[in-house]
């Protein structure tokens, strides 16, 4: 088994990618191999542009550099999402990955059936200020579970397996004795998860 696992962060010491390194460092301890593309740290250019469009339309291959992204995604059998929440979604960087990278004649075909990624798993670690109850209540998390987990991985992709996990209760700029300790306590969380995930693999 192989996990892939994405961050968008411009901050390299960030809670982001603090947890990505949590949730590798589970699964290599359950004996798979991990790999991790830090979208800010690659340099991704997440604009849509008028190369994508051709792709999309069938006029053009797709972009060099989306077609390396890509490649590397088919090489996963786990792909791991991580990113913050801004304004209630994924940050632009993720929002531009998806529109450039998990796109038509990739990830799912003119015919709108499935593609590349059909039948691997999928995580996404959501870091937030709120906490997961408060999305769960306020129904935030029902639209995100929509647009991203049902219809986009299980609708689009063929993803079935894909599941969406909050880092919540989080304060930005906080780093006192507390905060680290929760954040501490979180991470743990997070390898444990990646440990199970590599444990579970052949079930």
């Amino acid at each position: 088994m192989k996990v892939l696992v994405i961050t968008s962060n411009p901050e390299v010491d960030s809670l982001t990618n603090a947890v990505a390194e949590s949730f590798m460092a589970g699964a290599i301890a359950g004996g798979v191999e991990t790999e991790l593309l830090d979208l800010y740290a690659e340099g991704f250019n997440p604009v849509y542009s008028s190369e994508d469009r051709a792709h999309y339309l069938g006029q053009a291959p797709v972009p060099g550099d989306v077609s390396v992204l890509q490649n590397r995604l088919v090489s996963a059998d786990v792909i791991a999402l991580v990113f913050p929440i801004y304004w209630y979604t994924m940050p632009a960087m993720m929002k531009g990955f998806f529109d450039r990278v998990i796109c038509r004649g990739f990830a799912y075909g003119k015919d709108g059936l499935p593609g590349a990624l059909a039948g691997k798993k999928v995580r996404i670690f959501a870091l937030s200020g709120g906490t997961e109850d408060w999305y769960k209540t306020s129904g935030m998390d029902k639209a995100l579970q929509l647009q991203i987990c049902d219809r986009t991985f299980r609708h689009y992709c063929g993803v079935d397996d894909v599941v969406m996990e909050y880092v919540d209760g989080l304060t930005m700029g906080d780093d006192g004795p507390e905060a680290r300790n929760e954040a501490a306590a979180k991470l743990m969380r997070v390898a444990r998860m990646g440990e199970a995930m590599a444990a579970n693999q052949d079930r």
